[in-house]
């Protein structure tokens, strides 16, 4: 879903349909909440690869969503 980022806001740039994008951020969000309650991040006993391989995704992520928040002018918090 990462990887449609791109061509959702080429979508949106060329048709003038924001709502494609708000669509794709809730997918995104969606399916990072799925991962997240399946795959737990900071647990103990995960090993270090998956660890920093899940933070990684996360953190890919977080920066899409905001990014795509920043474009239609929807301030996103630091923290949680």
């Amino acid at each position: 879903k990462l990887m449609q980022y791109v061509e959702a806001i080429k979508q949106v740039s060329v048709e003038a349909t924001p709502h494609v994008l708000c669509t794709y951020i809730y997918e995104l969000a969606s399916l990072f909440m799925s991962f997240y309650e399946a795959c737990p991040i900071l647990k103990d006993g995960i090993d270090e690869t998956t660890k920093n391989s899940r933070l990684m995704l996360a953190q890919l992520t977080a920066k899409t969503l905001q990014s795509g928040l920043d474009l239609l002018g929807i301030e996103t918090m630091e923290k949680m």
